[in-house]
């Protein structure tokens, strides 16, 4: 393992206050092979030597495109198609039977918040169209969101090697919804008319995306600091329309504060938005010193080369 790591400690330290930064989520001490193999694979693709000239250049010289860009590739989750089957499950059995009544003859639009490379979006996907027969007159638009990335170019193109489509995809569903292509396996256009994708900071205002009847946001709450989480539950809820539903990971729960949701009875990670919204009082969170959103400074030891 250390013949294949090339950066200094101080770097590492660095680049996990970057991503706590700009996207709210610590990294953990066991990331240093992920940030190896992750920004390795983006400094190729941003034309650097290697991937310490890339870390250089972006704390000596402090470039927003090139910091979003590692962060993003950092934030990259391993994800597999119908990842957290007791969640589609939930998706299929109780929230489309409530949802069909008041989209039929319109739209449902679902929005998976936070996308990586786009198996959950295609899964919702082929999982409406399964069920189309058995609820009619309704059109669907499946949306994913996530930080710029690699993964999320992939999810764009709905492209998926034989590995990735072997995690999780019924061989039924890779016949009816794929094409071979080469060595990967491309989505069909049946399927792909129905999905889109978009670039999105986590963290910022999540206004302009619209509202959605169904909003799903699995497996990730637990990443973020207490201030990030916030953030991202005030846009949850407001992404979320009257009557329309939240679903987290099958081990994950809002706790105390439910940010004007109801608790679907027996679900622990459902919850639904309801037609008229009571105001609740938020957690109050201790205001942190002002200071620059980020600072771009060179680690330690870069620091020590250059004086010396």
């Amino acid at each position: 393992m250390s013949a294949v790591l090339s950066l200094q400690p101080s770097y590492y330290e660095a680049l996990k206050r970057l991503t706590l930064e700009l996207a709210g989520v610590r990294l953990g001490d066991d990331h240093t092979f992920l940030v190896e193999t992750r920004l390795s694979a983006l400094s190729r693709k941003e034309g650097f030597e290697n991937l310490e000239d890339m870390v250089e250049q972006l704390f000596s010289r402090g470039q927003t495109r090139l910091a979003v860009q590692v962060v993003s590739s950092l934030l990259e989750r391993a994800t597999r198609f119908y990842d957290d089957r007791k969640g589609f499950e939930v998706l299929g059995d109780v929230v489309l039977p409530k949802l069909h009544p008041l989209c039929k003859g319109g739209k449902l639009r679902i929005l998976s918040y936070g996308c990586s490379s786009g198996q959950e979006v295609y899964s919702t996907a082929i999982l409406l169209d399964r069920m189309k027969d058995v609820f009619p007159d309704m059109d669907v638009e499946v949306t994913g969101v996530d930080y710029p990335s690699l993964a999320l170019d992939r999810a764009k193109e709905g492209r998926f090697t034989h590995f990735e489509v072997q995690r999780g995809l019924p061989i039924r569903h890779l016949i009816d919804y794929f094409d071979r292509v080469g060595e990967d396996w491309v989505v069909k256009p049946s399927l792909r008319n129905v999905v889109k994708f978009e670039d999105h900071n986590l963290l910022a205002n999540a206004s302009e995306l619209g509202t959605y009847h169904v909003v799903l946001f699995r497996g990730r709450l637990e990443q973020y600091s207490a201030q990030a989480a916030l953030r991202v539950m005030r846009s949850l809820s407001a992404l979320v329309m009257p009557c329309g539903y939240l679903l987290l990971g099958t081990k994950e729960s809002l706790g105390n504060n439910l940010f004007g949701f109801d608790h679907v009875e027996g679900i622990e990670n459902c919850y639904r938005k309801p037609a008229k919204i009571m105001k609740q009082e938020e957690p109050v969170i201790e205001k942190p010193k002002s200071k620059p959103l980020v600072e771009y400074s060179a680690p330690d030891d870069q620091a020590e080369r250059k004086a010396s």
